[in-house]
């Protein structure tokens, strides 16, 4: 009865065991003591023999997003560059994937090294003032050659599909930016006392030729001040001349009235000798 029981639930167990799901976002490989004998895509109820006969290696069907770490290479021209760049990359083969790599770490560090050698080889047929020149977008930082290269290459020696690469910083070595920024405020500096010394020759010349035309507005004005004054001072004498002919003695005294009105001012006192000309008047 007991062998009875068991072989009743080993008769149970080996279908349960020969069948396995796989889900939409898998992809597999089915082993055979360790070797590929069947990739299976679709997802859904699956039969395999029992294990240890066959075995079930499930791989990521989704794409994937590898960051590469900062790398410094050299350009054409012998210059040090960081570069940073992401990969976006799927399981192709996954039976390839598996005899390649078997995980997806190895599967990274082995695409990382990859696209690294790629870059820096693109990259060193550029000259440094190229690549960073702000005219240049990214389809110009990155040559096309690239993904063309390492597309081909992971596919038939990982079964790895890259779909896309990207750089996503290029910059200087931290032991060389402090020497760029220092000519680059070099030149700003020097720029910036062009223009300041090109200003002040400016101003000086403008202030030389504004001194210079108030100086003949002013003599200008001078003169016609002294013309009308002298004018002024002719038509007096004739006014005075004529008044002084017609009476002279009216004139005098009229004269002498003006005279104490330039001497005394409100409340001033005028000590006079009685045989002065100007004490005459007041008797």
């Amino acid at each position: 009865m007991k062998w009875t029981w068991t072989l009743i639930a080993l008769g149970l167990a080996l279908p349960a065991a020969s069948i396995y799901t796989l889900d939409a976002r898998e992809i597999a490989v089915v082993t055979q003591f360790g070797a590929p004998v069947a990739t299976v895509t679709e997802p859904g109820l699956h039969l395999r023999a029992p294990w240890p006969l066959h075995a079930v290696q499930r791989f990521e069907r989704r794409a994937r997003l590898l960051n590469i770490e900062p790398t410094e290479l050299l350009t054409r021209d012998k210059k040090n560059l960081v570069v940073e760049a992401f990969v976006l990359w799927r399981v192709q083969d996954p039976q390839r994937f598996l005899e390649a790599v078997g995980d997806a770490a190895t599967a990274e560090a082995r695409l990382s090294d990859l696209v690294t050698s790629r870059i820096a080889a693109g990259l060193g047929r550029r000259d440094f003032d190229a690549l960073l020149s702000t005219e240049r977008g990214e389809a110009a930082l990155l040559p096309e050659s690239v993904l063309a290269e390492v597309g081909p290459i992971s596919a038939e020696r990982l079964g790895i599909e890259v779909q896309d690469i990207r750089v996503t910083h290029l910059g200087l070595p931290l032991q060389n930016e402090q020497s760029i920024y220092d000519r680059m405020r070099a030149e700003r500096k020097r720029i910036a006392n062009a223009y300041r010394s090109e200003g002040e020759e400016q101003a000086i010349t403008i202030r030389a030729r504004a001194d210079r035309e108030a100086a003949e507005l002013t003599s200008a004005a001078e003169r016609q001040a002294a013309n009308i004054l002298a004018k002024a001072e002719g038509e007096a004498a004739a006014i005075y001349a004529e008044a002084y002919a017609e009476d002279p003695g009216f004139y005098r005294y009229l004269r002498t009235l003006d005279g104490y009105r330039a001497l005394l001012g409100e409340g001033d006192v005028l000590v006079l000798d009685s045989e002065d000309g100007l004490f005459g008047e007041l008797r």
